[in-house]
């Protein structure tokens, strides 16, 4: 018996209305993650990687943004909801890693007050029971001192830990779709496979899919099982991560390869495929 995605996105089209047009960010994407899947979505800055999961949420300030397609999560399409409808799932049923946390923690409320308020809103927990457990959270992350952690505001906190609290606020309500964008960005490489083996346990406990949002190949090569690489806001190539890395049949996908560092080595991608304007081989 196939197994139904939990998430499906057909002919996603994200545009932006600006003084000097109309600037397309995603461009009729199609994409499933299937429950308890990593899937990965690789590609350069500027390729809709980022936009594509702040669609998903219906976080994007429409005007000037402009969502079509149909996003289906248990079948129901996210586009069609109400804001009330849609708030009550974000955070809840799915949750996002934003790229930067000292950008988006609020920086005049404790980490326990910002963990807690989730799960007061969200599971209608009483203000003891939530700090309580927005303690609990930030120990499953292993971050030192929980409680006297919950009590400091983000300036206070390490780049590795403020990552480890966005983990523990957007886990808290045990969603089922977690959205990861670039959650390894500006960490060193200690805390990269930290907070790896942090998401890859809480995977496992909770059952939770994720889609993951990144440039780093060998963080892909290490959590997803699938991967689409975008390129100008369009899917390019779709395939299991050992296939792509194998076997890469798209001309972008293999600059993409070329360009890891390996051993001093580093092939730049190709000119043509920086610009989204050009098409393959034009110069």
């Amino acid at each position: 018996m196939k197994q139904e995605p939990l998430l499906s996105i057909k002919d996603l089209r994200t545009r932006f209305h600006t003084y000097e047009g109309v600037l397309t960010a995603v461009d009729g994407i199609h994409l499933e993650i299937y429950p308890g899947e990593t899937l990965g979505v690789v590609g350069e800055s500027g390729c809709g990687k980022s936009v594509t999961a702040l669609s998903i949420l219906r976080l994007l300030a429409s005007p000037p943004a402009q969502i079509e397609g149909q996003i289906l999560f248990d079948g129901n399409d996210l586009l069609k909801m109400s804001l009330d409808e849609i708030r009550r799932i974000r955070g809840n049923s799915i949750s996002m890693i934003f790229q930067e946390p000292m950008t988006s923690l609020n920086p005049v409320l404790t980490i326990g007050e910002q963990i807690a308020e989730a799960i007061r809103l969200h599971q209608g927990l009483g203000r003891e029971e939530a700090w309580e457990k927005a303690v609990e959270m930030l120990e499953r992350v292993q971050i030192p001192s929980p409680r006297i952690r919950a009590r400091e505001y983000p300036h206070k906190l390490s780049g590795g830990m403020r990552q480890r609290a966005m983990i523990a606020m957007a886990l808290s309500c045990h969603p089922r779709l977690l959205l990861a964008d670039e959650p390894t960005t500006a960490l060193d490489v200690t805390i990269q496979a930290q907070i790896v083996d942090l998401m890859e346990h809480l995977k496992e406990e909770i059952r939770t899919s994720i889609l993951l949002i990144t440039h780093n190949l060998g963080l892909i090569a290490e959590m997803a099982k699938r991967v689409v690489v975008m390129y100008a806001g369009k899917i390019v190539e779709e395939a299991p991560v050992e296939e792509l890395f194998s076997e890469p049949l798209h001309p972008y996908t293999k600059g993409l390869l070329e360009s890891i560092p390996w051993m001093g080595r580093k092939i730049p991608i190709p000119r043509v495929f920086s610009n989204p304007f050009l098409g393959w081989g034009e110069r």
